[in-house]
């Protein structure tokens, strides 16, 4: 296998087809969902004069709340809340598919909840949301969070006036 920096857009497609292969055949019922449909909708003003959310598949969640089931090779579709206000030494990570002690000692690499807020401190976004979500991105079959979790998330964000999302893989 060549290093990514290798590697054309071939390679690349190559790469992802073997990691593919590789999913299905490790985690019984992988299924992997093509989204022939992106939304996009246009930032309605400037940054500065908008609210942002966080959503991260880290495994992000408070130290109150139910982990992310990791027992399990289909993965865990639901998602947790994260208070913007909330202190980041309740923050924990609850993950499988990578080592979660960097984001458990510096939760700003997978959840960059402050940076947002220095950022509203230099004027360069409105607010933060009085919420952020946090997912586990292991699931292995994406149906239930792309047919469920996802529009059940939007729907929330929608609903609370969040202008844009900062998507954080974990």
């Amino acid at each position: 296998m060549r290093l990514w920096t290798e590697l054309d857009q071939e390679g690349l497609n190559e790469n992802f087809a073997a990691w593919v292969d590789m999913i299905a055949t490790m985690h019984d019922g992988a299924n992997n969902r093509v989204n022939d449909v992106a939304a996009f909708v246009p930032l309605k003003g400037p940054l500065n004069e908008s609210k942002v959310a966080l959503v991260s598949t880290a495994g992000v969640h408070l130290a109150s709340q139910e982990p992310f089931d990791v027992s399990t090779t289909k993965g865990d579709p639901s998602f947790r809340l994260i208070p913007d206000d909330v202190d980041t030494g309740e923050l924990r990570f609850t993950h499988t598919h990578y080592d979660t002690s960097s984001a458990q000692a510096d939760p700003n690499v997978v959840f960059p909840m402050q940076r947002l807020h220095e950022l509203v401190g230099q004027g360069r976004l409105g607010s933060t949301n009085s919420f952020h979500v946090g997912l586990m991105g292991f699931n292995p079959d994406p149906s239930k969070i792309a047919d469920e979790t996802a529009p059940e998330v939007a729907d929330l964000l929608t609903e609370a006036g969040v202008d844009a999302v900062v998507l954080v893989p974990g």
